[in-house]
Parts: C-alpha cells; structure tokens; sequence
C-alpha cells in the first residue's frame, strides 16, 4: 500500500488532499498543529495524525518512508504576511526547507509536492499568467512563497528529488470559511441595507474548485517529469463585482454593494491562469464556477 504525508492536514487543501488519496487506497498521514480526534481523522481520511510542528525530527519520528509527500503547511495569508512577516517567513520557507532537507536525507524517492501561489509573480497586466512569468512579488507573502520554489528547484536540481509545484489560484469549496465567498456571503445575509467591500470590484480571480485541485495532484504523480510547474486555475476570469452579485442573487437579497475604492495592499489587481500547460496534464473538465459556487452557498447554509 503507498503512503502519503500530508502537512497541514488540518487545514482545508490538506484535509481534501487526505480525503481524496485515502479514496485511491493509500494509507495517509498527517502532521500539523493541533488536536484531531479519532472521530475527526477519519471524517478527512487521515489514518494517522502527528500533533507537532513540520521539522526533520517530528517527520522521523513517524517511522515511515512515503511515496508523496504534499507539503500544505505554512502560512496561507496575505494580511498575516504584512503584519507579521517574520512569523510568516518561518512557517512558509523554515517549513519547506525542514521537509525537503528530509526527504534528501530519509525519504529520497518520495515524490514532493507543493502548493504554491501566483502571489510568487506578483503584479501582472489583465491577461492570463504563464508560469513563465516572472514579476515582483506584491507581499511577503509572495516572497516566501517564491524563495520556497527556489528552494524546491534547488533540491530537485542537486539531489535529483522529484518536486511538482502548483500554483494554486482562487481555491475554493465546501470547507472553506475565510476569504472572498465566505466573507462576502457573511456580509450579505447579515445586512440589510449596504455592504461595503475592498478595492473597486474590477480586480479579477481565476476560481479552481478543490476537488479539481486534489485531482490535479493525483496526475501529477503519474508524469515522469523531475521537476515540474504548473497553473492550477481554470482560465477563467471574474471580476471580484460579478461574483459578489452572484452570490447576492443565490441568496436572493436587495442588500446595495459598494466597493470603497482603496487598494488592498499586497494582493495584486489581476490573478487569471494560462493554463495550457495544465490541459496537457489534467484531462478532466474544471468544475465550472457557477455551479461549484452554488454548491459552495448550499454548504454554507447547512453549518
């Protein structure tokens, strides 16, 4: 049976990751911050769960040699990363190190995969992002997000690790209770009268449903390729506007949005995947967002 370790399998990409492999069959691990009942792993698939911070030492303790490692720790945080980018910088590059630096030393076939963010790109024109590009990271954020990759390639060039890095979009899906859906339906079904949200309401997100990410992964691990990057987006753009009205109109409310016109710093204005590359490794059609969201809404009002 192949095994998997999860990082940060708590959270919400890592618990669908755990999900979704213990569906194929393999036997899954977690390790993270924490406490997870026995009841709890099993509703996310984990057979085992490690309560300690990612580090070589925790990761040996476990006594095991993994076939993946899908390393979802770290910071996950624009706003964190602005306020406390010293804390954000361990999380996200002193993690990634700790987990490669284990894998050259303990667990050299296992395969590392990581999810990244176009954040590493940072400011791009209103078009769709290569993984090619190469731009200024807009936060810390994306600085620690991009010294991780470097990281990555690093070891993959001098260790010859097999890495596959996608960067992940807008994510979203049942689960999900932060960021732009699940605060703005917070706002609309509790007001009346105005909401106000950040910026203009012409930036734009490219929206990747999580079961389309957690299918992603499982293609990555069949492509021979030792180093690999890849867009996990859709190609398909909305404005931060047409998708605050969708979800006003799902929830049929006569609520008056506004946008208070002030640049939120550190996220850039556009975020929209090219993701040919994509197409040529996951076959499958994306989970179109008007119906994904719709799910999404449906969730919400059940918890």
């Amino acid at each position: 049976m192949k095994k998997i370790l999860i990082t940060g399998a708590k959270g919400f990409i890592g618990s669908h990751v755990a999900r979704h492999f213990k569906n194929l069959g393999y036997q899954t691990y977690g390790i993270g911050h924490g406490d997870l009942l026995v009841d709890e792993c099993k509703a996310i698939g984990l057979d085992y769960w490690y309560k300690s911070d990612v580090c070589i030492e925790a990761i040996k303790e476990i006594g095991e040699i993994f076939d993946v490692i899908v390393h979802c720790g770290g910071s996950g945080s624009v706003g964190f990363s602005v306020e406390h980018p010293y804390e954000d910088f361990k999380k996200t590059v002193d993690g990634t190190l700790e987990v490669l630096e284990y894998i050259r030393l303990y667990n050299a076939q296992a395969h590392f995969i990581y999810p990244s963010s176009p954040a590493v790109q940072g400011e791009c024109t209103n078009e769709p992002i290569g993984e090619e590009y190469i731009g200024k990271p807009a936060s810390p954020y994306g600085y620690h997000k991009k010294i991780a990759e470097d990281l990555a390639r690093s070891y993959s060039e001098k260790y010859a690790i097999k890495v596959s890095i996608i960067r992940l979009f807008s994510v979203y899906g049942n689960g999900l209770t932060k960021q732009l859906l699940w605060d703005a339906y917070n706002k609309i079904i509790d007001t009346k009268g105005e909401v106000i949200f950040w910026g203009t309401g012409e930036e734009t997100r490219d929206f990747i449903h999580i079961d389309d990410v957690v299918k992603i992964m499982e293609s990555l691990i069949s492509l021979e390729d030792l180093y690999l990057v890849v867009n996990g987006g859709t190609g398909v753009k909305y404005t931060v506007k047409e998708v605050v009205l969708m979800i006003k109109a799902l929830l049929s409310s006569e609520t008056n949005i506004v946008f208070n016109q002030q640049i939120n710093q550190g996220n850039p204005i556009y975020y929209w995947a090219d993701i040919k590359k994509l197409k040529m490794i996951y076959t499958n059609k994306p989970k179109t967002f008007d119906i994904g969201l719709h799910e999404y809404i449906k969730w919400i009002e059940t918890i």
